[in-house]
């Protein structure tokens, strides 16, 4: 038996799109006796995801995201704004954190005093509001991000794009504050402990990124298994740290039994 933690956005799926083959390479890894967990950057609710996964035929399978990661770098005596989906705020009231969403706020301000400021998955880049993070920052907020990643691997008519992730929002509202966010996604601390706690050991990290879902493989003492189904295509190679293994989906790497 082996334990897995496996990405979503460009493993899974890429945007609204099912990679070919993923929901029976997933079927086939439960059948076979081995413990999957679905561990993704997207700073959005794990009940949102499963969902997705539902509307796949997968389910049963539990998912940690970003999102539970910065949750559990915050405390419940402390106010949080969030530059982000609803979902991200959801996450938070569940830990008993205080938390308000830009979306509720007037545009133009002012913004609320708090002691976070909490981006991630935030799919409207509205400048007033997302000013009121930056002003909320210079006021002394702490800058937390729920992931660095830059890019976002999604899908479109013309077929696979790839668009600013996170990490491009976080770098504009850094160059706006002089101010460095803290990160708390893949592959830093946070999600570690939080997929350590509630999942255990984990043997192989599956994902499309090197820098995030490599880093975290090594970070876990795990071994890393790398697709090129999303972010990282074969031009990209050889990336760092390098994988123990690459496919071409997870279909390909299940098909070449790398799990045992």
């Amino acid at each position: 038996m082996t334990r897995i933690a496996i990405d979503l956005d460009g493993v899974i799926w890429r945007g609204t799109e099912l990679i070919e083959g993923s929901d029976s390479a997933i079927h086939a890894l439960v059948a076979a006796g081995h413990e999957v967990v679905f561990c993704t950057n997207h700073a959005q609710s794990p009940a949102m995801k499963l969902d997705v996964l539902s509307g796949f035929g997968i389910d049963g399978i539990s998912v940690i995201t970003a999102a539970q990661a910065a949750a559990a770098c915050c405390t419940p005596d402390q106010t949080v704004l969030i530059l982000g989906d609803q979902s991200l705020g959801d996450v938070f009231h569940a830990a008993g954190i205080a938390a308000l969403n830009v979306q509720d706020l007037p545009a133009d301000g002012p913004a609320p005093k708090v002691d976070v400021v909490v981006v991630g998955a935030y799919a409207v880049w509205d400048r007033s509001r997302i000013a009121l993070a930056a002003d909320s920052i210079r006021s002394g907020a702490r800058f937390l991000a729920t992931n660095s990643d830059a890019t976002f691997p999604a899908s479109g008519t013309a077929g696979p794009r790839i668009l600013p992730g996170n990490g491009s929002l976080i770098a504009a509202l850094t160059a706006a504050t002089d101010v460095v966010a803290e990160v708390a996604g893949k592959p830093h601390d946070a999600m570690a402990q939080v997929l350590l706690q509630q999942f255990g050991g984990i043997d192989v990290v599956v994902g499309d990124k090197a820098e995030t879902d490599g880093e975290l493989a090594v970070r876990l003492g795990a071994r890393f298994a790398l697709v090129l189904s999303g972010v990282t295509g074969e031009s990209d190679l050889p990336v760092a740290p390098s994988p123990s293994y690459v496919g071409a989906n997870l279909a390909e790497l299940v098909g070449l039994n790398v799990f045992g």
